[in-house]
């Protein structure tokens, strides 16, 4: 009988946007995929390729008592029907009760591997909520097989607050991005004075939006002909929300929606802004980097593991608007140094960020988990 795996995330874009080349490798090697997570386009899509879908509501919308333990409750429904022989979970809601699901089973207790994406509102917010979530990792890390990080401020501070033993942590950087999904932009010969800047996230305080919107009018004021365009869905039930009509009030930025392929608006912008609070390793700024687009950031973790300082973009220090429309500047009037930094970004996609790569690591740890992969 075929080694059952089941991976567990939010929803299925987090599945299809970074391991669709691994459940398709988990495929190809003869293994049954079940996909816990939510019942949407892209989870229908991977199961359309061979996977089955097994339908969970995880709650994003910060506390949620109920709703997490029905989303335990679900888990522990697929892990007794499906008796997989290994679980894979993404994103702290997944991974707390996932594991704690695995642990109920005692019969049947299949080898547990947890990835930390991001730390997200709840550390970014403090209070309750990240003890209340610590408080979860505190239990679940520790009983699991292994615990990937995506960069290593993740990984520190989880070691620090004893939330994960050293000997189950292993790091692999990011999740990776098709390089050849991406290609090289050539923006070497465009007019000056008619730049864009892009920013592509989520619409939420913690992604920077507020921040973005503040550096476009103040470039805008000397530099009138560059365009700032947001691209990004509406999350209205997480905690951070932004609301719809603050960002119809901001004339300085234009708002593409949600975009499923960000490859034409890489090629459109000339500059990629990202003031993000904090990452796990940001999957944008990598895409950018791969369509050879500079970028300017907070110094911030996981943002840092995804952009080499005067080399392939800019990180500025966190909170600092004032300096960051100000390098946004600069570098918009040298469109020399932008060609400069986005070749230089390109070497760096291909040395660090090539999905193959990250896909092999999973894999390897599989292998020590005792699955019998090629």
């Amino acid at each position: 009988m075929p080694d059952t795996i089941v991976l567990a995330a939010n929803r299925g874009y987090a599945l299809k946007s970074s391991r669709t080349l691994l459940i398709q490798r988990l495929l190809k090697a003869g293994c049954r995929v079940v996909l816990a997570t939510a019942d949407d386009a892209e989870s229908r899509e991977l199961a359309a390729m061979g996977a089955i879908l097994e339908p969970v509501h995880f709650a994003r919308s910060g506390l949620a008592p109920i709703h997490d333990l029905r989303a335990l409750l679900r888990m522990r429904s697929i892990y007794r029907r499906h008796r997989p022989r290994l679980v894979h979970h993404f994103h702290s809601k997944p991974i707390i009760a996932g594991t704690c699901a695995a642990l109920l089973d005692r019969h049947n207790r299949p080898a547990i591997v947890n990835t930390i994406t991001g730390l997200g509102h709840a550390f970014i917010a403090g209070g309750l909520q990240q003890r209340v979530v610590e408080t979860g990792f505190r239990f679940a890390l520790p009983r699991a097989d292994t615990t990937i990080f995506q960069n290593s401020d993740d990984l520190e501070l989880f070691r620090n607050k004893g939330l994960v033993r050293s000997e189950q942590a292993r790091m692999i950087l990011g999740s990776g991005i098709d390089l050849q999904h991406h290609a090289v932009v050539d923006r070497s010969t465009r007019a000056p004075g008619s730049e864009t800047v892009l920013m592509i996230g989520r619409l939420l305080g913690q992604k920077g939006i507020r921040e973005f919107a503040e550096i476009a009018t103040a470039v805008r004021r000397s530099m009138p002909g560059v365009s700032f365009l947001l691209a990004g869905e509406e999350d209205p039930t997480h905690p951070d929300a932004m609301p719809r009509d603050w960002i119809s009030r901001q004339h300085d930025i234009a708002y593409a929606g949600r975009v499923s392929d960000v490859r034409a608006l890489m090629a459109k912008a000339d500059l990629l802004l990202f003031p993000s609070y904090r990452e796990g390793v940001p999957r944008v700024v990598m895409e950018a980097a791969a369509s050879g687009l500079p970028t300017v950031a907070f110094d911030v973790p996981g943002v840092r593991e995804a952009v080499e300082p005067g080399v392939t973009g800019i990180l500025i220090p966190f909170g600092d608007v004032r300096r960051m429309a100000e390098e946004t500047q600069r570098l918009l009037v040298d469109g020399h140094a932008r060609n400069v930094m986005g070749a230089q970004a390109r070497t760096l996609a291909e040395r660090r960020f090539d999905v193959r790569e990250v896909t092999a690591s999973y894999l390897q740890i599989y292998r020590t988990l005792g699955l019998n992969l090629p």
